[in-house]
């Protein structure tokens, strides 16, 4: 599945890029175009099935959740996490630019990402799940992108520039599937429902946080003259949100998604 989102973000990216060329009309034309023909397919193509174990109400399974303190705490911890990711459509590209003087520099960022997911995700995530635990794999995903933040705020080539957004991607992809398969061990499959809604709650506020925050330090940064100001912020996020996974999992470490499937 993170196979598939990774070629679509990538090739609707690449797509966008050749269009915007033409006309900022005709890149928003064509992707609602898209949405719709998507709309359509799974009105008369996607199966119906349960993902829960019985049927709870609504509002009982929100209580649920909000009750449940390991995973509320879990998810909002990954605000942090996700305040990073998000760089990849703003802070990433203004970066290229702005090292390369030209945007056209950004589509190497994607085929990037798009060679490493294709390539990795799935032989890594398969090769990691049977020698570590989830939290670990999280939690290291999440340092490899840290550190490769902080090292692309002072960096002036692209090529070494290029070569950590690489590196970011690789945490990237440790940690996503990991940090995917955590969300539904933590859940209660009682309120599958509830728990998947609740758990995307990080990504708006972290997607919030990231847009808005980074955005605007961005532009204190270039007003003041020095540039740093926002891979520093984002890295010191990072390694937070990775200290306090640390604290979570310290005294009960999950078991990993192998044995897990045994279980099931």
């Amino acid at each position: 599945m993170m196979i598939q989102d990774n070629a679509g973000a990538v090739i609707g990216a690449l797509i966008g890029g050749i269009l915007i060329d033409y006309d900022f009309h005709l890149v928003c034309w064509c992707g609602a175009f898209i949405f719709f023909l998507c709309g359509i397919f799974n009105i008369f193509f996607l199966p119906a099935y349960h993902i829960a174990i019985g049927k709870t109400p609504i509002i009982s399974g929100m209580k649920m959740v909000i009750k449940d303190k390991k995973f509320t705490r879990y998810v909002l911890t990954l605000t942090g996490y996700y305040v990073l990711w998000v760089q990849i459509m703003l802070m990433l590209p203004l970066t290229i630019t702005s090292v390369s003087g030209s945007p056209s520099y950004v589509k190497w960022m994607y085929a990037i990402q798009a060679g490493i997911s294709l390539l990795l995700l799935y032989p890594l995530a398969r090769w990691s799940e049977k020698r570590f635990r989830l939290d670990q794999r999280l939690k290291f995903g999440l340092f490899l992108m840290s550190m490769a933040f902080i090292i692309i705020g002072f960096t002036t080539q692209l090529l070494i520039l290029l070569s950590l957004i690489a590196l970011f991607y690789f945490g990237a992809i440790i940690a996503e599937p990991a940090r995917e398969t955590l969300s539904t061990m933590l859940s209660n499959p009682k309120a599958k429902g509830s728990y998947m809604r609740f758990s995307r709650l990080g990504l708006a506020l972290g997607g919030f946080i990231g847009y808005t925050g980074a955005g605007w330090l961005y532009d204190v940064a270039i007003k003041i003259g020095f540039p740093h100001i926002p891979w520093i912020v984002l890295t010191i996020i990072g390694l937070l949100t990775l200290s306090y996974l640390q604290y979570q999992f310290k005294n009960e470490p999950p078991i990993r998604y192998s044995k897990m499937k045994k279980i099931g």
